[in-house]
């Protein structure tokens, strides 16, 4: 008999990140002892557990994003006084000598983990339910959904942990606990669950079920998997993600943006880039971005943001003024919405300055900010109801041109980026080289996630920058395996060089 948990069957709208709305009522509610065979009697039932499902993306936002962002030449998050200290967790994430009980390591393992495992659970009862219930949803696609997002939860493990264990069966024997497979292997287990759900994906749902994955989503994670494919597998396959980024580049539901901010201002759901998103409500609470939070000064908004993430001169110094994707970074004086100046906690000009004396020691204007996702007038509590952007149409244009690029073809992906630049307002580009292609995924996707990944593929991420010097070590391309996961299961061993 399967048990579910408590946290496993939160399943309402209200504690999702997902939006859905149906016909379905999905009010909160808590099972305290319920089993498979006695929570399911109705496609309502599986529909609102697929929603919590869904609900365990929201993590993304807080260590994926973190750990991906802070341990690349594109953020830092220096100590100002008593603030942001914590441990030196920043610090070491920046200067890639994190440890195994690294607070924001350990949590993006069990924010990970605790996806998988849901979904894990609920694919393995979506495939004992009883298709004659199902007649508002599609049996087959929920499935098809669930195992993406099983897919997902399995690429962001393999990405920053290398291989995990492959769970195949719904209950695990505490005595014969799973040991870990090849990072290939897990390579392998994604592609062919994402080639599997394909077929049954919707292309597309209407705008009151935003954020449901669809065929594109899969072609679109399927085109960063084969784009890392050699870092991940030890294998290249450039052709493959240029056939995937065509999938999605084809389907005709996708287009750029005419403003690029659009695709991050507060009323961005829907928006004709949006392959894959989180969305976000911050009307109720608990549910959306606080990246602006996250950087901004105490006194520039009411909600009197953390002051603490900024971005490095170095990165900063490489965009063009000109270029409207530089529109993202505060530097110099700031002003309220009336022009006003304002002012530091101590009444000094609140200017930023592009430079940082240290990792510690800053005071509270050192360090330029990035507000890439627009300010929101109904934030609630510091939350912003913008939709977060996993993948984004730009981006697979740019899978497109570095594949091409990497099978050089320098004139179909000189094309591509030139698309790019020119709705920036960025003089268009004469050559092109992988040097100036990772500078380009830098001006366009800058504070979206995925430095850490283009670090990688591009040989860089062990380099030094400002305020790192280099390790020349390559175990630093995967994060340590938590101290508290080996100690849970004997069969996990810990990744080299930890």
């Amino acid at each position: 008999m399967k048990r579910f948990s408590k946290i496993a069957l939160i399943a309402a709208a209200a504690v999702s990140t997902v939006t859905f709305q149906s016909c379905t009522d999905l009010e909160e509610t808590i099972y305290e002892d319920i089993t498979a065979d006695n929570f399911f009697s109705s496609e309502g039932d599986y529909y609102s557990v697929l929603v919590n499902a869904y609900g365990n993306l929201r993590p993304l936002l807080w260590g994926y994003f973190n750990n991906s962002q802070i341990s690349s030449d594109e953020t830092i998050v220096p100590t100002r006084g008593g603030d942001w200290g914590d441990g030196g967790k920043w610090r070491e994430l920046h200067q890639h000598n994190w440890t195994p009980v690294n607070a924001e390591v350990v949590a993006h393992w069990n924010d990970a983990n605790k996806g998988l495992a849901q979904t894990n659970q609920f694919i393995f009862d979506l495939e004992a339910a009883d298709p004659s219930i199902f007649s508002v949803y599609d049996l087959e696609a929920l499935k098809a959904e669930a195992r993406v997002l099983r897919a997902f939860y399995y690429f962001q493990l393999m990405d920053f942990y290398g291989g995990v264990p492959i769970l195949e069966t719904a209950a695990i024997d505490p005595e014969n606990l799973p040991s870990r497979k090849t990072r290939a292997e897990v390579f392998d287990y994604i592609e062919s669950e994402l080639l599997a759900a394909i077929s049954n994906l919707k292309a597309n749902h209407t705008s009151d079920q935003q954020g449901r994955v669809t065929k594109s989503s899969a072609h679109g994670l399927l085109a960063r998997l084969y784009i890392n494919a050699e870092e991940f597998s030890g294998t290249a396959r450039w052709a493959d993600a240029a056939a995937h980024a065509d999938m999605v580049i084809n389907s005709g539901e996708f287009s750029l943006e005419s403003d690029f901010h659009d695709n991050f201002s507060a009323d961005n759901a829907g928006g004709s880039e949006h392959v894959f998103v989180v969305p976000n409500v911050s009307a109720q609470g608990g549910m959306g971005l606080t990246f602006n939070m996250r950087t901004m000064h105490y006194n520039q908004l009411p909600s009197s943001p953390w002051n603490g993430f900024c971005t490095l001169a170095d990165f900063y110094n490489t965009f063009d003024t000109a270029d409207a994707r530089h529109d993202i970074f505060l530097v110099g004086q700031q002003y309220d919405n009336d022009g006003n100046a304002l002012t530091d906690r101590q009444g000094n000009p609140l200017s930023f300055t592009a430079t940082l004396p240290g990792i510690t020691g800053a005071s509270e204007t050192d360090g330029i900010r990035v507000v890439k996702y627009g300010l929101d007038p109904a934030e609630s509590g510091g939350e912003s109801g913008n939709d977060y952007v996993i993948i984004r149409y730009s981006d697979i244009m740019l899978i497109k041109a570095e594949a091409l690029l990497r099978q050089n073809d320098e004139t179909g992906a000189l094309s591509i980026v030139n698309d790019i630049r020119a709705r920036a307002g960025a003089a268009a580009r004469t050559s092109l080289n992988l040097d100036d292609l990772l500078e380009e995924r830098g001006f366009e996707l800058a504070w979206e996630g995925v430095r850490r990944q283009d670090l990688i593929r591009f040989g860089k991420f062990t380099n030094a920058w400002e305020l790192k010097v280099t390790t020349g070590e390559d175990y630093v391309k995967l994060f340590p395996i938590p101290e508290s996961a080996l100690g849970a299961n004997p069969n996990i061993d810990q990744n080299p060089g930890y």
